[in-house]
């Protein structure tokens, strides 16, 4: 019996319209760029209360701030190749609950130094998940309808950059800056279990 090819699974995509599976697959993949937006603005936010916890100059913080923007950027250029290797799907998992799990230890932090570690590997998880969203998604829904669903996909981004903003300002006064760090890594440790479950 003969494999379907590529080609003629992708025209049996492109020849129906769009089933509850992939519509699901969109509002995960819009969950985790949105999980992916909230912690890489947190730090913004949380910035002048953990430097006037710690008596520390915004200079020496400088380290921190910039630490997960690095751990994305080489999670990034990895996350291709290990998804060929463990699967889409495994990667996924994988990242949004490191990044999960890392959050919630940066909570615990006593020295930039040891903030700055933690916000490096929480970046490698970051990194690992934006590119793979695109590509499942990509792979799974019809072309005339790939444009738009991947650009309400990366508007997540922008609403997790923005809510956690709300949120920073709801319970810095209250809880201090742990909790903020505290809710942005329970949001994409909830989320993995969800995915764990409904991700293709």
């Amino acid at each position: 019996m003969t494999q379907p090819s590529v080609l003629e699974i992708r025209s049996y995509i492109n020849s129906r319209p769009m089933s509850r599976m992939q519509w699901t697959l969109t509002v995960l993949c819009f969950l985790i760029v949105f999980c992916d937006g909230m912690d890489v603005a947190i730090m913004g936010f949380l910035a002048p209360a953990i430097t006037g916890d710690w008596g520390i100059s915004k200079p020496a913080f400088g380290l921190v701030m910039a630490a997960a923007p690095v751990g994305l950027a080489i999670g990034a250029i990895f996350a291709g190749s290990s998804s060929d290797w463990f699967g889409r799907r495994r990667v996924l998992l994988g990242s949004v609950f490191a990044f999960g799990v890392l959050s919630l230890l940066t909570a615990l932090a006593q020295s930039p130094t040891e903030m700055a570690v933690l916000r490096f590997l929480t970046g490698l998880g970051l990194g690992a998940a934006m590119p793979n969203t695109t590509t499942l998604l990509s792979e799974y829904v019809p072309e005339q309808k790939r444009s738009v669903l991947l650009a309400i996909m990366f508007t997540g981004f922008n609403f997790g950059s923005a809510i956690i903003g709300f949120v920073a300002a709801y319970l810095l006064p209250k809880f201090g800056w742990h909790s903020v760090l505290v809710f942005g890594g329970g949001v994409p440790l909830a989320l993995s279990v969800i995915l764990f479950f409904l991700l293709p």
